[in-house]
């Protein structure tokens, strides 16, 4: 915060994602509290398709709505600062038919992905939103074609609204949430494009906590490498307090511990290793990764070694099967892709004598093959970062966060990769990088002075629920699981063309 006073803006574009929302709100608290004017833009279920709400479901805006209501409720301008609530959507007669004109077809994922409007990468974007929803990262974009229409347009008018508005308002800082996918990237774009400063927010290491980016996406590479960097070297905290920090995060993980919510292992059996390991030979472990999770983050993800991960999976083993007396490569499939089948399907195909495919829900420990392999290789799966730690030769495949802190090994071709395979006498790289990443994402972030979390989806914000009563979330849900697809198909699709129609009359 400055001395000076300052007009901030803010989208509230996600009051479903309750800690998110509260950073929302404590945003917004913050700034009025510094005695700042705050302007908060709002959707009034004027999108045809977004992230909370892919089908523009009439309930499920009804409850967006209702949300977002409370939690603004619950600010206070203390008689400082002012607080003032738009409605985001401000399109001139040109915007109205500029929409007439938008692309909304196209013939593949790369044709999509390569489609822009001014510096606003839509293509990418509205990818981003729909993969992430589907999980799938081969769109198959002839049977989402409908669904991909309605997010271009919702983001065109998202990024033309939000450039009107700035226009007409002088604006310090806008403040957004995650920036990865169609609306939020929308917005993003719109302030790059009038010179606005911008600040994106995402979780912190904590449920408690939030972390704040300026003037750049949380999953750009470089930036969050420099800020590991200085999180670490900046510290206050004693060297060996950082380093304790820092192996706790790891030796969490492999004990299955809850990280942020979750645990990959917890059905796994510590210290268990496939019937058939011989330890007599060369153990290659690849660990695989949801390709649908990054791939479509950004350019800087897109596969520069291999087409997809499955390319370069079985391109690893093929070019290992003529050394296969003395090589053999185990296959460990993520736990998350249990239920993904289109992800599932592909590696459950592959056969080689050489080898080794391990269930998503296989017993066989994660943390025992890493122990006993010889070298792991992933594609941007944390275990990478993870077995460096652990002294092992990690090479990575693909693209990650953690790709340069100098801690594993990042070939930029097949032969490169196997040059590192083969040669018996690899090194592990140094654990410094891998000691600043474990410190960064069990310390980072700002504390939420407002929210108490429950658990990773839940809280109270200021000792008050965010969501409306309980009994709509059942009626919801009930309404989901009774009412006949069809039917709710062809309410959602009513839904849309009056919501269409409405924007293009105000």
């Amino acid at each position: 915060m400055t001395n000076t006073k300052q007009h901030i803006a803010l989208f509230t574009t996600h009051p479903l994602f309750q800690r998110h929302f509260a950073t929302d709100l404590e945003l917004i608290q913050n700034h009025v509290d510094a005695g700042d004017d705050v302007t908060v833009l709002y959707c009034d279920a004027s999108l045809l398709a977004c992230d909370i709400n892919t089908y523009h479901e009439p309930a499920q805006c009804y409850l967006c709505q209702k949300t977002r209501s409370i939690g603004l409720s619950l600010l206070n301008d203390n008689g400082k600062g002012n607080i003032t609530q738009q409605q985001y959507l401000r399109l001139t007669e040109q915007d109205k038919a500029d929409i007439a004109t938008l692309r909304t077809t196209f013939t593949s994922t790369a044709d999509l992905q390569a489609y822009t409007v001014d510096n606003y990468d839509i293509g990418m974007a509205v990818l981003s939103s729909i993969v992430s929803y589907v999980m799938n990262a081969d769109l198959d974009v002839k049977a989402h074609a409908p669904l991909i229409r309605h997010y271009i347009i919702s983001g065109f008018m998202a990024y033309r609204s939000v450039q009107n508005f700035l226009r007409e308002t002088k604006i310090d800082k806008f403040y957004l949430f995650n920036g990865r996918m169609a609306i939020v990237r929308a917005i993003m774009r719109a302030c790059q494009s009038e010179g606005v400063q911008f600040t994106i927010h995402e979780s912190g290491a904590t449920n408690n906590s939030y972390s704040l980016f300026d003037n750049s996406l949380p999953h750009n590479i470089q930036h969050t490498t420099d800020m590991m960097r200085q999180h670490w070297e900046q510290a206050s905290t004693a060297a060996s307090e950082r380093l304790r920090i820092a192996e706790e995060w790891y030796k969490n993980r492999a004990q299955g511990r809850k990280v942020n919510g979750y645990s990959f292992i917890e059905h796994q059996q510590q210290g268990l290793l496939p019937s058939d390991w011989n330890p007599n030979k060369q153990n290659i472990v690849i660990f695989n990764s949801a390709d649908f999770e990054f791939v479509w983050v950004s350019e800087e993800y897109q596969h520069h070694i291999y087409q997809s991960q499955l390319d370069g999976i079985t391109s690893v083993i093929d070019s290992l099967l003529p050394h296969k007396e003395r090589y053999h490569v185990y296959l460990r499939i993520h736990p998350n892709l249990a239920k993904i089948e289109n992800e599932l399907r592909p590696l459950l195909q592959f056969q080689s004598e050489n080898l080794t495919t391990i269930l998503p829900n296989d017993k066989i420990s994660s943390y025992a093959l890493i122990e006993h392999a010889s070298k792991v290789v992933t594609f941007g799966s944390t275990v990478g970062i993870e077995s460096a730690y652990w002294g092992k030769p990690s090479i990575l495949g693909g693209k990650a966060l953690y790709q340069h802190l100098e801690s594993v090994y990042t070939p930029n071709s097949h032969a490169e990769v196997m040059d590192l395979l083969l040669r018996e006498d690899l090194p592990p790289l140094s654990s410094q990088g891998a000691l600043q990443y474990g410190y960064f994402y069990n310390s980072f972030g700002i504390p939420l002075k407002n929210y108490q979390a429950k658990n990773f989806f839940a809280g109270t914000y200021k000792n008050q629920s965010l969501f409306p009563s309980k009994w709509l979330f059942r009626l919801f849900t009930a309404y989901k699981r009774f009412v006949p697809k069809s039917v709710q198909d062809s309410i959602n699709k009513n839904s849309i063309v009056r919501t269409f129609e409405n924007n293009l009359s105000r």
